[in-house]
């Protein structure tokens, strides 16, 4: 019979208060990067703020901050600034409220600079994209799933799982897939928030209800974006990709570019040289390349990705070519994925990270002298990629998540783990990217990355022994 009688509330647990040392890892980030490190997008997204002219290849919400932002300090610095203290709060009230035994034993400030100055996790925020505004929103609504299962009342429980809920939407307003990593940490609100029923009804209750919530955000932050952005229809890009690795990997290649071109598209101005162009031009680590433009006169698709194109037509195309070669399809989107994983190409995920790209980490107008540039050199180094490694991470982050479910199988298990539901959060945003990355950037997988490296100190906090009373 199910237990559905409530459990008397868990008393909240000593935690240490958030160190002020997030202000000085803020302002080590900003002294690293500054002013910021821009990309083609970060420069869209500021041309975006400065006309208040938006489309849904970027943010609005990110537009209209810096929009605010440029006024105050034009370009990108205030952008940096505000990254950098968003992620280094997020950072520090994470390692007061998850590692209090940590904090107990090492001084507070010390857990807090090690902790978010990790180069893996910490290097993103130099760079102005929307990414690392996703992961801080994330990351904060991590600390108030923390606090919603510590909370020692149901009314600041409720209020936490509250705040988790408009963390998780602020995500959602700064990337369209952050959709698949919220539902895990939502699904953790809802198990926090439910009273104790049977364990695996109310899991499977929760989890319905965290996909559910995730959805409802998703859809909401859509139902706004349509009203204030023009539609750029940026998944064209990744249709193209596809559909050239479809092409390579269908076995009949003539047959399958003869078929995607009798679709009333006008997907190449040269038919003739259309599948040299394609074996010449894709690459699964690279899916920039069979698109065209100004530096890529050649490749294979003469469609302009950025301009007014028929982009219902292609997503038909897309649709019928995934049909005609699933399992071609399939190959090409776990190779992708795996140089996304960074286990094909390292120079080109090097290339692609920006961080450790020394074209964008090292420019010329650095001066070699500066303390800056000496920074950089080190933190920023191609040697360190290893580290980086997503696909470690990943597995990291499955373990902890299954861990994670074995500590909520046992009965009466207190304090409630959290590994579980960050390790879904992990596995969501991992399952969106099999599917929908264009390219191996480590930025697409900086949320997986700061929850394996959160899964760890969550390892350390459990075996250290807290520093004994005088």
């Amino acid at each position: 019979m199910t237990d559905t009688r409530t459990a008397p509330p868990v008393p909240s647990r000593p935690t240490t208060r958030t160190s002020w040392a997030w202000l000085a890892v803020a302002a080590f980030i900003v002294l690293v990067f500054y002013p910021g490190i821009m990309s083609n997008d970060s420069i869209a997204s500021l041309r975006q703020a400065r006309s208040f002219e938006f489309n849904d290849w970027h943010p609005p919400v990110m537009a209209m901050i810096w929009s605010v932002l440029d006024r105050i300090v034009e370009g990108p610095a205030g952008m940096l600034l505000a990254q950098a203290a968003l992620y280094a709060y997020g950072c520090a009230a994470l390692c007061a409220q998850a590692f209090p035994k940590l904090c107990t034993r090492f001084p507070r400030w010390l857990v807090v600079v090690v902790f978010s100055l990790f180069p893996p996790v910490m290097t993103l925020s130099g760079m102005i994209w929307k990414d690392i505004w996703m992961s801080a929103f994330l990351l904060l609504a991590l600390v108030h799933l923390f606090r919603m299962r510590d909370a020692g009342s149901t009314g600041r429980r409720y209020a936490h799982g509250v705040a988790v809920v408009l963390f998780c939407l602020a995500a959602t307003a700064f990337r369209h897939n952050a959709l698949a990593a919220t539902a895990g940490l939502l699904a953790g609100a809802a198990y926090l928030a439910m009273p104790m029923q049977g364990k695996w009804w109310r899991l499977f209750i929760a989890s319905a209800a965290g996909v559910a919530t995730a959805v409802a955000l998703y859809f909401g932050v859509s139902m706004v974006n349509r009203l204030i952005a023009k539609p750029a229809n940026p998944t064209t890009a990744i249709y193209l990709y596809d559909m050239a690795g479809i092409i390579v990997y269908s076995g009949d290649a003539e047959a399958a570019a003869e078929r995607l071109l009798s679709h009333p598209v006008a997907f190449t101005d040269n038919r003739g040289q259309f599948l040299r162009r394609i074996y010449q031009r894709y690459s699964p680590a690279v899916a920039g390349n069979v698109i065209r433009t100004t530096t890529r006169p050649n490749s294979p698709f003469s469609l302009n990705v950025y301009r007014h194109h028929d982009a219902e037509g292609v997503k038909k195309a897309h649709r019928d070519l995934v049909r005609a070669y699933p399992l071609a399809y399939l190959k090409h989107r776990t190779t992708a994925f795996s140089c996304l994983l960074q286990l094909c190409d390292r120079q080109e995920w090097v290339n692609h990270s920006y961080v450790l790209n020394p074209q964008y980490a090292l420019p010329k107008t650095l001066d070699p002298d500066s303390m800056q540039y000496r920074l950089r050199s080190i933190m920023l180094s191609s040697r360190l990629a290893l580290l980086y490694h997503p696909g470690f991470w990943l597995i990291v982050t499955l373990v902890g998540g299954i861990i994670g479910f074995v500590r909520i199988a046992r009965p009466d298990a207190r304090p409630t783990s959290l590994l579980l539901f960050m390790g879904l959060s992990s596995a969501g945003l991992a399952f969106s990217l099999y599917f929908t990355s264009p390219i191996e950037s480590f930025r697409y997988m900086h949320w997986v990355m700061l929850l394996g490296w959160t899964s760890l100190a969550l390892v350390a906090e459990r075996l250290v022994a807290p520093k004994a009373e005088p």
